[in-house]
């Protein structure tokens, strides 16, 4: 098949035409909708309803002078940054799990071949493809024949031999002959990238365990803060204690309450298994 004669027979997209659908958002980008940004990740771990009544209890004792009292906050600090350790791990690894390769491809505009990448193909773009090229896009062969590999998608190795007319999912490979296709799904409406978005989905189930401790938690949660002020009034007021003794005290029944060495104890159960995991070539996330 030569180009020249293609090139003079398909003149593919006019320059107006793609710049409009690059306006349009009809590109082939593929972006994570629900990917979660390395900000909002330690966000999550950071502003939490027992962090914030942490750092209530540590900023109460600041203002009672009883530095002393503060031996609990590496507990919490050391839960924190496993947990973002954690999670940034696994975006790290989802982030990485892709189906397309990044490349360039030859396309047919205004009558002439122009080298694009990949992410700025548009829809009803006119690409050529080869032996050895990757279906950037979902794609209807116009041009040629080639044998396609459709084993990243499908799991079946065999050689699917494709004509005018024929479907092209992206993702699989070509692996002999040339043609040309015209994209017909872009970005995330292309079956690659509704199958690299399958695979990146994190279903996190909780154990038995996890569930009992974050019970026993949001429990503590509730009564923490009636009690607090019923302890510090009782000693404030009853037992006419000074108000940084009555702080102090109050704090010392409070922190006996919330089980977060319990907490750590898991989290640092989960990495090391994580860890271990991640030898093996698989993610998991606390």
């Amino acid at each position: 098949m030569d180009e020249k004669m293609i090139a003079n027979k398909i003149s593919g997209l006019s320059s107006k035409e793609v710049e409009e659908r690059l306006k349009n958002g009809q590109n082939n980008k593929m972006v994570d909708e629900n990917a979660a940004t390395t900000s909002s990740i330690i966000r999550q771990n950071i502003f939490t309803y027992f962090n914030l009544i942490f750092a209530i209890i540590s900023l109460l004792l600041i203002i009672a002078g009883s530095f002393k009292s503060l031996t609990f906050l590496p507990v919490i600090i050391i839960n924190i940054i496993i947990g973002i350790a954690q999670q940034l791990r696994s975006k790290k690894v989802l982030d990485q799990l892709n189906v397309i390769s990044k490349s360039s491809y030859q396309v047919i505009r205004d009558g002439k071949y122009q080298s694009v990448p990949i992410d700025e193909l548009v829809l009803d773009d006119i690409i050529l493809l080869d032996e050895g090229r990757q279906i950037p896009a979902d794609a209807t062969l116009v041009d040629g024949k080639v044998s396609v590999n459709e084993s990243l998608l499908t799991g079946e190795e065999d050689e699917i031999e494709k004509v005018i007319g024929s479907d092209l999912k992206s993702g699989s490979s070509i692996i002999s002959g040339k043609c040309l296709a015209k994209l017909t799904a872009v970005g995330n409406d292309s079956y690659a990238a509704k199958l690299t978005q399958k695979a990146k989905e994190v279903k996190h189930k909780k154990t038995d365990m996890i569930r009992a401790i974050e019970g026993i938690i949001k429990f503590a949660g509730i009564i923490i803060i009636p009690i607090g002020i019923t302890l510090f009034s009782q000693s404030l007021f009853l037992n006419h204690k000074t108000f940084s003794d009555s702080i102090v005290s109050t704090v010392g029944a409070l922190i006996g309450m919330i089980p977060e060495g319990l907490y750590l104890l898991v989290t640092v159960a989960l990495a090391i298994s994580a860890m271990k995991l991640a030898r093996k070539k698989f993610c998991y996330t606390i």
